[in-house]
């Protein structure tokens, strides 16, 4: 069976994105049933503003395993590309995550307490943990080789003599 790797990935992206699609639909009905229409009273402007940030957080990370993950078939059902693999390590799995934290917040701020937005700082404190180490060795990096251009430029008056009899070479031509 041809390309049997590539339908089974193909299969496999067509029903991580469906959840994927039926979990953002089950958060956002039921945070918009309770909060906003059950509890009305209780919803204010600052909530609407923290619900539609978090939501278009989510939803750019969505639209983006979607564009990549999707695979794509032809009029006739044959596979055109089966999409990028959904379970693969790195920022593929950060943007699930990513959105899991952002239902989890949402779904807390709806039902237990609205200091749970709170809980979406989560996602750029865990970014400056991975990012903050990898930012400070560039630096020491970078530091480093500014302080070995230094050594080379304070040379003694003899060093830079012998360098540039080293240059010159010792060729004698021989008539």
């Amino acid at each position: 069976m041809a390309n049997a790797s590539a339908k089974k990935l193909a299969i496999q992206n067509d029903k991580i994105l469906d959840n994927l699609r039926k979990g953002f639909m089950i958060v956002h009905i039921t945070f918009l049933s309770y909060r906003v229409f059950y509890n009305w009273a209780t919803f204010t402007t600052a909530q609407l503003a923290l619900y539609v940030m978090t939501t278009g957080v989510s939803m750019f990370m969505y639209s983006t395993l979607e564009s990549t993950g999707r695979p794509y078939y032809d009029a006739t059902g044959t596979l055109i590309k089966s999409g990028e693999d959904m379970n693969a390590e790195g920022l593929t799995a950060y943007m699930f995550d990513i959105i899991y934290v952002t239902w989890f917040t949402q779904m807390m701020a709806a039902f237990v307490s609205t200091k749970f937005w709170y809980t979406f700082l989560v996602i750029p404190g865990y970014a400056t943990y991975k990012l903050l180490p990898m930012a400070i060795s560039q630096i020491r990096k970078a530091r480093a080789q500014g302080g070995a251009e230094e050594a080379e430029g304070s040379k003694s008056k003899r060093q830079e003599k012998m360098e540039k009899k080293a240059k010159k070479g010792h060729v004698k031509y021989v008539r």
